[in-house]
């Protein structure tokens, strides 16, 4: 055995290391027991699905599921009692200044440089910015490895854009042609002019009930991330550099207002269309447009689940126009990432497991309905030969456009305590769009919580954080 793996093995506590002479390129790591704790449900498919990978190479995966919004709570509770009863951590990476910045993590530089780089080598590398530089890495190292590439994009109706008759009517009463909109002011426009009573036209065809230009995601939970499109876009920053909240500013405010106003051609019911809804609305056929998480674009090419296989077009979610020219930022809500704890007991074998799952298999599973998963590296855009649709243009036009929104990804707040100032964020965010506060009433009363909670959390230890956070941000080519 190479000397320096011998090294290696004694450091971590993990068994003998050999590599398997049948295929060459997996290891054996001569039967340990890696412990995976992650949400619940379809992000932990792939453990199963490449189950036999792992048997071969000595390598027994005990998974352990917490719910979508417990898994914090049951991270952080064995991280700050250090009782090291998981050797692998799928998480979402508003949590690394947290995990990362308290210790709780295993820097994963060393690792990645070992030798067979076809064994240790995440390729990092070709991970796009945004999701390398900001959430999988803290103070200038690595600690996480990418796995789900969540990022919003618009969907809307192609067969309805391309409508000769929808254009013409387009064309009259807005004077400009009928393309999906680059602006938020855009979006408003196509979203009034696709709105239509019970017994009006849409392409040709006499409605039996009313449609609806877009649908917003208007339930508790993530509607933040919808209001982010608008304040981000605008070139808004969660603090400046003194941890004063900036979510408030006019731009901001004028943001959430067009959120407000797009409510007027959405379904009645839409406050409380969370994901699901929001999906649905869409692959049924009762909206014009939405924002979406990128795996629902794959949805739409499913017969199985899908009313609009082959009408949809996909793009770049709207801007707004800073200093003479349109700026897209666009929002990466949730989204996961692979860690191994400081205290894992097996922390090579739980690395290895990580890589093989954020490179090896990754094309398979991002491109998979099974798995949840989205494209985050480049290789996932090049090589579309895994993703199934019913046409090339379609299956090219989505990888495109899930690149770019990709490339000018804007991240979810991840410094300790991103929890509770998302949640008030969201909570102003939905005052707003039931009509319980204006926007501007309901982002002044959020970021009075921020101060409140950046006071309780430390203000100096939150401007460290917050600095660390700003040095990614400019990484990854976000900020000048």
């Amino acid at each position: 055995m190479n000397k320096s793996f011998k090294n290696l093995a004694t450091l971590f506590g993990a068994g003998a290391l050999t590599f398997s002479s049948a295929s060459g390129e997996l290891p054996n790591f001569n039967n340990v027991t890696v412990t995976v704790v992650g949400d619940a449900g379809q992000n932990m498919e792939s453990l199963n699905k490449y189950a036999d990978d792992f048997t071969k190479a000595g390598v027994t995966i005990k998974q352990v599921g917490a719910t979508f919004t417990g898994l914090y709570d049951k991270l952080k509770t064995d991280f700050v009692a250090g009782s090291g009863d998981y050797d692998m951590v799928i998480f979402y990476p508003s949590y690394i200044g947290d995990f990362a910045g308290n210790g709780y993590l295993t820097p994963l530089d060393d690792l990645m440089k070992k030798t067979p780089a076809s064994i240790w080598d995440p390729k990092l590398d070709e991970v796009e910015p945004p999701y390398r530089e900001i959430y999988c890495k803290w103070g200038g190292k690595v600690y996480a490895l990418p796995y789900d590439g969540d990022v919003l994009e618009l969907y809307y109706r192609k067969d309805f854009f391309q409508d000769p008759a929808e254009k013409a009517a387009f064309q009259q009463k807005y004077t400009r042609d009928l393309v999906p909109p680059v602006t938020w002011k855009e979006w408003l426009e196509v979203a009034e002019f696709f709105t239509r009573k019970q017994g009006d036209t849409l392409a040709g065809k006499k409605l039996e009930r009313p449609y609806y230009g877009v649908a917003e995601y208007g339930a508790r939970g993530f509607s933040y991330g919808w209001f982010l499109c608008r304040f981000a876009s605008a070139g808004g920053v969660y603090f400046d550099e003194n941890m004063n909240p900036k979510i408030n500013t006019p731009a901001a405010v004028e943001g959430l207002q067009n959120m407000v106003d797009s409510l007027k051609f959405c379904p009645p019911d839409v406050l409380s269309y969370g994901y699901e809804e929001l999906k649905n609305a869409f692959l049924n056929g009762d909206v014009a447009m939405v924002v979406q998480w990128s795996d629902v674009g794959k949805k739409t090419a499913d017969p199985q689940l899908s009313k609009v296989v082959g009408k949809v077009g996909f793009a770049l979610v709207p801007g707004t126009q800073v200093n003479g020219r349109v700026q897209h930022r666009t929002p990466m809500p949730v989204g996961r990432v692979l860690a191994v704890p400081a205290t894992s007991k097996n922390k090579e074998a739980a690395y290895w497991v990580a890589k093989y799952l954020s490179l090896d298999k990754s094309p398979i599973t991002v491109s998979a309905n099974w798995s949840g998963q989205d494209p985050y590296r480049i290789s996932h855009f090049a090589d579309p030969s895994h993703y199934k649709f019913s046409d090339e243009v379609s299956r090219k036009d989505y990888l495109d456009a899930t690149e770019a929104n990709l490339k000018n990804g804007f991240p979810d707040l991840n410094i300790p305590g991103a929890a509770q100032y998302i949640d008030a964020l969201d909570l102003a965010v939905n005052k707003a769009l039931s009509g319980e506060a204006d926007p501007k009433a309901a982002l002044d009363g959020a970021a009075e919580d921020w101060k409140g909670i950046t006071e309780r959390l430390g203000k100096d230890n939150q401007k460290k954080f917050w600095t660390e956070a700003l040095s990614s941000y400019r990484a990854a080519g976000l900020l000048q």
